[in-house]
């Protein structure tokens, strides 16, 4: 008995769904591959949102913003003849030193201005290449270099409260004449020495910070490139308040170094050094939690992979992978005519 052309056509179509299911994977969906619904772990979500790039928003300008109140209180005293954090100084202090040496210790101390230096670079030079390979701002990254800052200024914090002369208050020891007459065992030596090396390596790393969140006006620590731009800006007093983002990163960078310098010398006035620096310390802490719950960029993996140079070599592999195999091509061409059947 002779089938009818309708029931030919049912029979074609019926036997290439067959053949789909069974001989040709889905060229568009993973039909092949059963689809697990299980939930996500605590812990892989936990690592995923970890790994997320975070995003540069207003709730990273105030944390910036809240380092630069931490840097103003740490180069408001003059226990160590240097700079921690302000590296355009300790320069020209620096080649002051090797030109006029007879002003050392008077006027400047060699030592601690090229440790301050030294130790600033080496810190933002590892914190910046690690960057580059790990993620800028990556979560997790960004979690523990605020972390291994905190702890370097909590220890130089430390050894300031050692030390009769950086746990005094300021007013006492110009009072007695102490700090003119120049107790130098205090502002040099090993103790300094070490404690200006803690402090200088996480500013050096706090500053790479501001850049990896590609918020360059707020540098948490040097004034005078935002001073400049600040005012050179063209819509300096016409731009709309939400519309000149630059203008407001620069005054609310400058007014909140200005203001932790103004703390930083009340403190070192009435109690010392000690205990500005362990406050700053404790602003450090405050925005490492916040790196907790700060904005992420969700789905940002190539734009992180990109930033590691990455992403040529996953594409290389992918095409090698699609172009292995013998005959592949031939069967994705006929898996998409049975389905267009």
């Amino acid at each position: 008995m002779t089938a009818s052309p309708e029931e030919k056509t049912d029979q074609v179509v019926n036997s290439s769904d067959e053949s789909t299911h069974t001989q040709f994977p889905c060229p568009k969906y993973s039909c092949s591959q059963p689809i697990e619904l299980s939930p996500q772990s605590f812990a892989s979500r936990a690592w995923a949102y970890l790994n997320e790039d975070v995003r540069p928003s207003h709730f990273a300008e105030l944390q910036l913003v809240l380092l630069t109140f931490c840097i103003g209180l740490q180069v408001s005293f003059p226990d160590f003849h240097a700079f921690a954090s302000n590296q355009t100084g300790n320069t020209v202090f620096l080649m002051l030193a090797i030109a006029l040496p007879e002003f050392n210790p008077s006027m400047f101390i060699t030592a601690n201005i090229g440790c301050s230096l030294g130790f600033f670079l080496g810190s933002a030079w590892l914190t910046g290449q690690l960057g580059h390979i790990i993620g800028p701002r990556r979560r997790l990254w960004l979690l523990v270099t605020n972390a291994i800052q905190t702890c370097l200024v909590f220890i130089a914090a430390g050894l300031q409260f050692s030390s009769k002369h950086t746990n005094t208050p300021g007013k006492d020891l110009f009072a007695s004449g102490s700090f003119e007459e120049g107790e130098w065992d205090a502002v040099t030596g090993p103790r300094t020495l070490i404690c200006i090396a803690l402090l200088a390596s996480a500013a050096g790393s706090q500053v790479v910070l501001s850049r990896s969140l590609n918020m360059t006006e707020i540098t948490t620590a040097m004034a005078t490139a935002a001073w400049l731009d600040l005012v050179i800006d063209r819509n300096l007093f016409r731009g709309p308040l939400k519309k000149n983002t630059g203008r407001n990163r620069r005054v609310a960078f400058l007014a909140a170094l200005a203001v932790g310098s103004l703390c930083g010398a009340y403190i070192y006035r009435e109690v010392g050094s000690a205990v500005a620096v362990t406050i700053s310390g404790g602003g450090k802490a405050v925005v490492l939690g916040m790196f907790l719950v700060a904005p992420g960029d969700k789905g940002k993996k190539e734009e992180r992979d990109v930033e590691r140079g990455d992403v040529n070599e996953k594409e290389g592999a992918v095409k090698g992978d699609e172009g292995s195999g013998s005959g592949s091509d031939e069967e994705v061409e006929r898996g998409r005519g049975v389905e267009a059947v």
